[in-house]
């Protein structure tokens, strides 16, 4: 069995595919309450940072308080600084567009 769990370029698998390679899933726990207005909008624009906006209790629940758990979708093919930074880049934006909508007039 265990041999078939481990590989020496891959680390040990498992039954999801999205935890192959370094596995990491970094998260950032922040309130958007202005992109909490549109959630399509706000997933669209995470897409574009290769994140994924969860809700206040994880996958497929409600923004509580427009609190989103912002994390890294891609997990292979990076390394664990990659994708950190990625998503610290990601985040930054998402903040800076938050910034914004919230001092836009009207």
């Amino acid at each position: 069995g265990k041999k078939l769990m481990e590989h020496p370029n891959y680390g040990f698998l498992g039954t999801c595919p999205s935890n192959l390679g370094t596995g990491l899933r970094g998260s950032v726990m922040i309130v958007l309450p202005e992109l909490n207005k549109d959630v399509h909008k706000l997933e669209e624009i995470c897409a574009g940072f290769d994140l994924q906006p969860r809700g206040s209790s994880g996958e497929h629940s409600a923004a509580v308080g427009g609190k989103w758990d912002i994390s890294n979708k891609q997990r292979i093919g990076f390394t664990e600084v990659q994708l950190v930074q990625k998503m610290i880049d990601g985040v930054k934006k998402l903040i800076a567009l938050e910034e914004e909508l919230a001092t836009a007039p009207g």
